[in-house]
């Protein structure tokens, strides 16, 4: 790759919020532009907000049209009519909890929620004089970090006698915050609680698991074995039923209908239609709410490690960087010990090894997914220039796997927000 060619490095880090129910509520929107891998520079917080916005057809994500996308944008932009440039069905329009509002920026509010916008107040605490700004939100978000529990109670109060249908607790990142977060009388929740699993003591991964496991194996082959493959694929009327109705959608587009995986390899190429197959089995092992946030999590990491990979210089690694990806986040999906979950995956050791924590040359790429989706924008900078990537690749090959991910877990255009 040409080390002048001259790229816009965009990030967006799209964090879920989620409901005490594990639904995906909506999403933090955080954005940051680099000109080079060590640093990323804003000048200033609207420049942020205008180039987030300008950029948000990069990311649509899990949630599609349904789910709501929480932006900060400061006073001016406000007052200056920036949110309407985004839709208003779902956008939140998030600002810091600030005393001594302006009238300006009062009546600009007011006419927004009146457009249909939702206004969250950030780190809410309640300060005095902030009154006639929280009045006005829908949503205020709460701080988690070093809060005990009657602070948090405290907060709350404040919050319910300011009339605030919704509270969010943010950078919930365990258990034990979000039990924390839910006896305070909390309802939504922010943070990557999450992407950590819930070992059950005593837990084994099931025969019907082990099954789905085991079809990596017949996969992973750089030629399929259709006499492997198609039956394994048809004894799971779950799986089968997925897969011909996902290869008959717009995704593929084929001017025939697929009636079996032979003839959807013979039109579309092995590679494609195996990547979706391990997309399917993945999704399909874990049905939850929480587990599609985790699921699309794992798919864009994917994506994201292959094509950054053919871009990058590890053409050669690229699928087993996919897999990387795919596998990465399989102990908070099943719930187990990654050593557990690791035995049964047909990936090399070097690759069980990184998904096991160990740090080796696959750690890094994990560690750079991880730093993205923290909106570690410095650590990405370093991670790149570890890994030899120049920004603009792996700004192109993240925004790329949005787009990849997309198409296969976003919901129907047409379906309503969810209230």
């Amino acid at each position: 790759m040409d080390e002048n060619t001259t790229y816009e490095t965009i990030f967006i880090a799209r964090q879920p919020i989620f409901t005490a129910h594990n639904e995906t509520w909506g999403y933090m929107m955080l954005f940051r532009n680099s000109e080079n891998a060590d640093r990323a520079v804003i000048s200033d917080n609207s420049e942020a907000t205008m180039n987030l916005v300008a950029n948000l057809p990069l990311c649509g994500g899990l949630g599609g049209g349904r789910s709501r996308l929480l932006i900060h944008f400061t006073p001016e932009d406000v007052v200056a009519g920036t949110p309407l440039a985004v839709p208003w069905s779902n956008t939140v329009i998030i600002l810091e909890e600030q005393a001594d509002a302006s009238d300006a920026l009062i009546d600009a509010l007011k006419d927004l929620k009146s457009e249909g916008y939702e206004v969250a107040i950030n780190n809410f605490e309640g300060k005095p004089g902030s009154e006639r700004l929280s009045e006005l939100a829908d949503v205020l978000l709460v701080d988690m970090a070093d809060r005990d529990e009657t602070d948090l109670a405290y907060t709350m109060a404040k919050g319910k006698k300011l009339g605030a249908p919704r509270m969010i607790a943010k950078r919930v990142e365990t258990a034990e915050d979000l039990s924390r977060a839910k006896e305070a009388g909390f309802t939504l929740f922010h943070g990557f609680f999450f992407k950590r699993p819930l070992t059950e003591s005593g837990r084994k991964i099931t025969s019907s698991e082990i099954t789905r496991l085991k079809l990596f194996e017949i996969i992973e082959k750089d030629e399929p074995d259709f006499d492997s493959l198609a039956p394994a694929i048809e004894a799971d009327v779950a799986i089968s039923y997925r897969l011909l109705n996902f290869l008959n959608s717009a995704n593929f587009s084929f001017a025939t209908t697929i009636t079996s995986i032979r003839q959807a390899v013979v039109l579309a190429g092995w590679k494609p239609i195996r990547n979706w197959l391990r997309l399917i089995i993945l999704t399909d092992m874990t049905p939850s709410q929480k587990s599609q946030e985790l699921s699309y999590l794992s798919a864009h990491r994917a994506k994201l490690f292959e094509t950054a990979a053919l871009g990058g210089g590890y053409e050669e690694e690229s699928d087993k960087l996919f897999m990387l990806g795919l596998f990465s986040l399989l102990d908070a999906l099943l719930d187990m010990n990654m050593r557990t979950i690791v035995s049964h995956l047909p990936v090399d050791d070097a690759i069980k090894d990184a998904l096991c924590g160990q740090a080796n040359r696959y750690s890094s790429w994990l560690n750079l997914a991880q730093a993205i989706e923290s909106s570690d924008w410095d650590e990405v900078g370093a991670r790149a220039k570890e890994l030899d990537l120049l920004p603009g690749t792996v700004a192109v090959s993240y925004q790329h796997a949005f787009t990849w991910a997309d198409s296969f877990f976003s919901p129907e255009p047409d379906e309503a927000p969810e209230q």
